[in-house]
């Protein structure tokens, strides 16, 4: 394109007006439709919409959300103005200055730049630290720059009348590099953040874990490169140096990545939920079985926590113990009750075990060397025991009631991650 030639709202290169024969204001804006840069942002707030209403709760949905209704805004103040001034009847009126366009980039600059915040977000739960604390303030730092670049895009628009030529691509480009700088920096340092809290903290094996590095890792990736692709691109094929040697269709497609970014966040998220839900129930509802012993002396373990309730059968001597876990409330002791009950065959050794406050099973070895009487559940609080709480071959107590100290922590990684649970 020639820096001589004067450009309008219905040269081809403006992507405005050019080739719409628009009649009526709602047939210019519904026709919008079919430009895959309004429905996008369409859809997107339809399904995150959905999504936030029936699953999401916390900091990083209610960002979601609402970057996904300013994307909203924006496509459709900018769509109504172009099916305004591309109709008919205003194809020959001059515009001195078309405000809305200047007036959407506030719904444009928070729709991209929610990007990055949501990577802070993100990164909160792992960056502790002088380290962590500067990085936010760079990356909340470079809202600034953005923030100008975005108020230059909408200012030429509103001075020139139409939406694109070569100055605002590149400062499109400008735009996108601030965001890809504050995504790179946001990804280096949730890696390296996780990467020291593993060398710390109990959660290698972690569900949250594993998410982190298989799913959210990708997707900081596919973003990082995306945005400086789009950024390097919109530069070098809007530089009269440079234009000739890309063809700047091929920013089209990353374009339309990124409008759909939230979209892609926002299915992560629920990716990420719907594995913590699963996991969590597969966690409170399993069953254990272990086999201690050979021939005739072996018996098995089995635990499962279905109904509040933890059972562990000793099927060679058919003698099995319930312990009810179901009124057993943190920093509270409860009686349980303990009570065998005799098949077929009576029993002659009850080969012991101990209540591990984990619901993990626990032997003493010197229970399996030699047949001494032990107390079945271990005595916490250090008090003396009273012999009713000695089972033998021919003790005739059938039910004996014992304090057990509750169990204090929580079966897998929810405990040990609230601050990362708590904004999803």
């Amino acid at each position: 394109m020639s820096e001589t030639i004067k450009l309008d709202r219905f040269h081809p290169d403006t992507s405005t007006c050019d080739g719409k024969n628009i009649q009526h204001f709602y047939e210019g804006f519904f026709g919008q439709f079919q430009d895959s840069f309004c429905y996008t942002f369409v859809i997107q707030f339809i399904i995150v919409a959905l999504m936030y209403y029936n699953v999401g709760k916390g900091r990083y949905w209610k960002v979601l959300f609402y970057a996904s209704l300013a994307g909203l805004c924006g496509a459709v103040v900018e769509n109504m103005t172009v099916a305004v001034i591309c109709t008919e009847s205003n194809k020959t009126k001059e515009y001195g200055y078309i405000v809305p366009f200047l007036i959407n980039e506030i719904f444009w600059a928070p729709c991209e730049y929610a990007i990055p915040y949501l990577n802070l977000i993100k990164m909160k739960a792992f960056a502790k630290g002088k380290l962590a604390l500067w990085m936010r303030y760079i990356i909340i730092g470079l809202t600034v720059p953005f923030a100008l670049f975005r108020f230059l895009i909408g200012w030429n628009r509103m001075t020139r009348g139409y939406l694109q030529d070569s100055t605002i691509h590149s400062l499109h480009g400008y735009a996108f590099a601030v965001m890809a700088l504050a995504d790179i920096l946001c990804t280096f340092c949730i890696l390296y953040f996780v990467r020291k809290n593993n060398s710390k903290m109990a959660i290698k094996t972690s569900n949250i874990n594993d998410y982190i590095k298989h799913s959210s890792y990708t997707i900081l990736l596919c973003v990082d490169i995306v945005s400086t692709l789009l950024s390097i691109l919109n530069i070098i094929t809007n530089t009269e140096s440079t234009k000739d040697l890309i063809s700047g269709k091929l920013v089209t497609p990353l374009h339309c990545l990124k409008c759909s970014f939230v979209l892609i966040l926002a299915a992560d998220a629920l990716i990420f939920k719907y594995g913590v839900n699963t996991s969590s129930i597969h966690s409170s509802d399993n069953s254990r079985t272990y086999t201690y012993g050979a021939g005739a002396d072996s018996y098995n373990f089995a635990t499962k926590s279905t109904n509040g309730y933890v059972s562990r059968n000793n099927y060679s001597n058919n003698y099995s113990t319930t312990v009810d876990m179901s009124n057993v409330t943190n920093n509270n002791t409860s009686n349980t009750s303990l009570g065998p009950s005799s098949g077929k065959n009576q029993v002659s050794q009850l080969n012991m075990y101990s209540v591990s406050p984990y619901n993990y099973p626990t032997i003493d070895s010197d229970i399996i060397k030699s047949p001494v009487k032990k107390s079945i559940i271990k005595n916490y609080t250090n008090i003396k025991t009273p012999p009713s709480a000695y089972e033998s071959p021919d003790s005739a107590k059938t039910y004996t009631e014992y304090n057990v100290y509750p169990q204090q922590q929580q079966f897998g990684f929810l405990n040990q991650n609230k601050e990362y649970m708590k904004e999803y």
